[in-house]
């Protein structure tokens, strides 16, 4: 026996030693992927090219570390560890993370958000951002009329982050520096208010009923709305685009509720890559069932928004209240029934005037991109035809040529890519005047622009 002890420490050591590799290649075992965005790396190839700079040894070390057998599993167990020793996560030191002394996990956006806001990101100072959100605001104003003549209603949601309910645990600011002067939040409400903008504002009921319900609004490892708190939103909001729209809509009920973690309740959490579950407070789910009423109206609703409305989507039986549910993804990719697309293969126009809703719906930290360019594109499409647009660019070309310093600037850049100076002109004309049409027709000039695209003056429009 004391002979095969050599033997059996050699087969032992050589299993440790390559279970890695038949792990990569033949995946022996079932592991969990990791959650997070996860950059793909290629296998990569064997060229003179990579050789002759020295490359392969790099890009093959970066695959490894991506592909290396049990990556999953240590991965959560070297998490494990910090967490358990040192109450850290990778998470934390990439900066994506904040963890509160009493164990509430935060997006570190939203914890900027609330001590000193993210208006530095979108303009230089509180009159440059107060000027770009007023710009938006009233592209929204105008649009609401607009589509309020073809028989389409447009509404705004607004969305409050995990800091605007829950500041009371948040970590100690001792990471970001600066004055806090406006947040888009704040000036929307307001605006919003001022203008008559059909406005559902979120924010402001959570804060209202935060102490009186029995669940929480926001989970204490999640960084969106709760399960449960978005199945109440989804009921509010169908009373609001009742009175919006002046007809019945099919209800659903929210039955008791149970002890339960769903996603995405937990979904900072899951980011922390773990072994075992946090130790936090209880998270609730409750069932909701569909109300029969053979009578209600089944409208067609168009979302653009982020990621918190995924939650009301995929869970309040919008796909049988609603005729159809489109949802445009921060105006990016477009989502239907069982299939996505790029919103430029998208007949926006077409979609938005065969509508009974179209809302935009926006978290606190989102807000300061509000709609994504949606207003300046769908102003374009219903006020313009290809003379209005190519006005438009001609405009924004006299105002860079006129304009010394912006100029130069792009001749550098010309320069520096080997680029036709007029072609890149032309680029930037074209993109400004998209971003801000107002500036350069005169037909947005007015309050409620009266003139309509040829294709826009092919929909009936409601008296």
């Amino acid at each position: 026996m004391k002979s095969r002890i050599p033997l059996i420490l050699f087969v032992l050591t050589a299993l440790l030693l390559f279970a890695p590799m038949l792990q990569e290649h033949l995946h022996l075992f079932k592991v969990n992927p990791l959650v997070g965005v996860v950059e793909k790396k290629t296998k990569p190839a064997f060229t003179i090219k990579n050789w002759k700079k020295h490359a392969i040894q790099d890009y093959a070390r970066d695959y490894l570390k991506h592909h290396a057998g049990f990556r999953e599993p240590l991965t959560r167990l070297y998490n494990q560890y910090l967490w358990d020793f040192y109450h850290s996560s990778p998470q934390f030191r990439n900066g994506l993370l904040m963890l509160s002394d009493d164990g509430w996990l935060f997006e570190t956006g939203n914890v900027e958000e609330y001590y000193v806001g993210n208006a530095l990101y979108y303009a230089k100072d509180s009159l440059g951002l107060a000027q770009k959100l007023s710009e938006e605001a009233f592209r929204i104003y105008q649009l609401q009329h607009i589509l309020a003549s073809y028989g389409v209603q447009l509404l705004v949601m607004l969305e409050p982050g995990k800091e605007l309910i829950y500041p009371e645990h948040l970590p100690e600011n001792k990471t970001f520096k600066g004055e806090k002067k406006i947040t888009a939040y704040d000036f929307y409400r307001n605006r919003f208010q001022q203008l008559g903008i059909n406005c559902f504002d979120v924010g402001s009921w959570f804060l209202q009923i935060k102490d009186s319900v029995d669940y929480p609004l926001y989970p204490q490892t999640g960084t969106h709305w709760s399960n449960i708190a978005s199945m109440h939103v989804a009921d509010s909001l169908i009373h609001y685009l009742e009175q919006l729209g002046d007809f019945r809509i099919r209800h659903f009920d929210i039955r008791e509720k149970s002890e339960k973690t769903v996603a995405p309740d937990d979904d900072l959490e899951q980011l922390l890559n773990l072994i075992r579950p946090l130790k936090k407070e209880p998270n609730y789910y409750a069932e909701v069932t569909l109300e029969e009423d053979s009578s209600a109206y089944k409208p067609k609703l168009i979302t653009i928004g982020d990621s918190y409305y995924w939650n009301l989507l995929n869970n309040a039986y919008f796909h049988v209240i609603f005729r159809e549910r489109p949802y445009w993804y921060y105006y990016s990719t477009a989502y239907y029934t069982g299939e996505h697309r790029n919103i430029n293969n998208v007949d926006v126009l077409d979609e938005v005037l065969s509508s009974d809703f179209v809302m935009l719906a926006y978290s606190t930290q989102q807000l300061y991109k509000m709609s994504n360019g949606f207003s300046q594109d769908l102003l374009i499409r219903l006020c313009c035809d290809e003379n209005d647009i190519e006005a438009g660019k001609q405009a924004a070309i006299r105002h860079i040529i006129n304009t010394p310093k912006w100029l130069e600037g792009i001749r550098q850049r010309a320069e520096l890519y080997n680029i036709p100076v007029d072609t890149v002109i032309l680029k930037e004309a074209e993109n400004i005047f998209r971003t801000n049409p107002h500036n350069y027709l005169p037909i947005f000039k007015d309050s409620i622009p009266t003139k309509r695209s040829t294709k826009a003056q092919q929909y009936g429009i409601q008296q």
